[in-house]
């Protein structure tokens, strides 16, 4: 009840004024397209339109007893998660799904237009995600398909070319995304900028998150049906399964598991060596080579070193459709990965725990480094070992002088300036000093040996 001479025009403007306070207070730490960086950047909204007034909120599920139809999970720094939290239906047609068991608590003319891509900040990305239109406005269509299971509705745009973005944006994602709502298999995947690569490469994967099958809604022209559906995809952070925020308290060592139980190898491993006399551990050198920087220039002389030291050398050059079962047994069956840091350092996640990881660091890549790999590698008990280059070693050491504050001072010369950061992403590649090197390898190898005698 209103009190007396309290204008119903005062209360909404005050409420107004509170929520644009609050969201514009809010600072967004998020990661530069495409590199390792950290930057602030200011908050980037999802477009809200309501065709009868000005404002511009989402429904609120404040109120005790009330449960609005349509919702959003918008407080993350990395993601944006809308519900439909009734029957909807989806025009495939427009790319607009209708909340169609509106309640009073849902505006009518609500709408919301958003890329359900899990980098909420980043334009570049989301300029390659579709957008998706929610609406308690009525269809003009009646369900043409009827599913008994909810929807998760997601991208396979964004970076999804990118080995690391496929796992941390796409599949990390979807599967923090189906436990933090308790789903199991009992979901209907939706996917908007579908890939055949994608859909192939990942299908015996993507069968452990559902029993049905998935809804490619760019080639649809029917209308679906759903009891409700979720619009987007959760992420705790870089290969992060943050056990706090999940109903079931899973971790990435979870998610490890479930890739051993979906590519694991029934038999024995692609490694020929083991526990047979004169058996050497096994180390894979995944190799970049793809002329875009951080290439290892002196790979044959690297290669004879690791061979000398003791290891058994297999270089791998990962390709967009290799097989993701033998790559994971190739990984899964060896001692020791050794890579250049980039996306291929994902890898690690087909690992066996125990098993040796080295990452080279070039110069100005120190923290993504050990934000993205060296911590996920520790949680998965892998051996990481890292390899940090001296700036003899880096290649625009022939482009730079010693003093020049690319080379002497990378974390002041970049300042969170993304073009900035590709001189050492893009320009730079390596060339090891096989003495030092060496003296790395030998250590690996030890932890490989031990490793080797212990697990084969």
């Amino acid at each position: 009840m209103l009190k007396k001479g309290v204008p119903t025009t005062a209360i909404v403007s005050f409420v107004f004024v509170f929520m644009v306070f609050f969201f514009t207070s809010q600072i967004n730490l998020s990661l530069l397209s495409g590199s390792n960086v950290a930057s602030s950047v200011a908050r980037s909204k999802p477009v809200i339109v309501n065709t009868a007034r000005e404002d511009k909120r989402a429904p609120s599920t404040s109120r005790p007893g009330v449960k609005n139809v349509i919702t959003c999970d918008c407080s993350h720094g990395y993601y944006d998660m809308w519900s439909i939290n009734g029957p909807t239906l989806l025009d495939p047609i427009t790319s607009t799904f209708f909340a169609i068991g509106a309640t009073n608590s849902t505006p009518l003319d609500f709408t919301v237009k958003f890329h359900p891509y899990p980098r909420k900040t980043d334009k570049n990305a989301k300029s390659k995600v579709n957008e998706l239109t929610l609406t308690s406005a009525p269809p003009k269509s009646s369900c043409g398909i009827r599913h008994s299971s909810p929807a998760i509705v997601f991208s396979t745009g964004g970076y999804t070319g990118n080995f690391y973005h496929q796992f941390n944006d796409g599949l990390l994602a979807l599967y923090i995304t189906i436990n933090s709502h308790t789903l199991d298999q009992d979901v209907i995947l939706v996917v908007t900028n579908w890939s055949d690569w994608w859909a192939k490469k990942y299908a015996d994967l993507l069968h452990q998150f559902t029993r049905h099958p998935i809804v490619n809604m760019d080639n649809q022209t029917r209308t679906h049906c759903f009891p409700s559906a979720i619009v987007g995809l959760m992420t705790h952070g870089p290969l992060v399964v943050d056990p706090r925020l999940l109903p079931r308290n899973k971790t990435l060592l979870d998610f490890h598991a479930l890739l051993q139980n979906t590519y694991g190898p029934r038999g024995n491993y692609l490694s020929t060596s083991g526990k047979s006399k004169g058996a050497r551990p096994q180390l894979v050198l995944v190799n970049r080579k793809n002329g875009v920087g951080r290439e290892i220039l002196n790979l044959k002389e690297v290669l004879k070193a690791i061979e000398e030291v003791g290891f058994k050398a297999i270089v791998f050059e990962p390709k967009r459709n290799a097989s993701v079962r033998e790559t994971y047994r190739l990984l899964h069956g060896s001692h020791a990965m050794l890579a250049v840091h980039g996306a291929a350092m994902t890898h690690l996640l087909f690992l066996r725990v125990g098993t040796v990881v080295g990452e080279i660091v070039p110069i100005g890549t120190d923290w993504p480094a050990k934000t993205f790999y060296e911590k996920p590698a520790r949680v998965l008990g892998l051996e990481y070992m890292k390899y940090k280059i001296e700036v003899n070693e880096s290649s625009l050491s022939e482009k730079y002088r010693v003093n020049d504050l690319v080379l002497k001072n990378p974390s002041a010369f970049v300042n969170g300036n993304y073009t900035k950061a590709m001189v050492y992403m893009k320009t730079q590649n390596v060339k090891l000093d096989i003495v030092r090197f060496r003296a790395y390898l030998k250590e690996a190898f030890v932890q490989a040996q031990r490793f080797m005698d212990k697990e084969g």
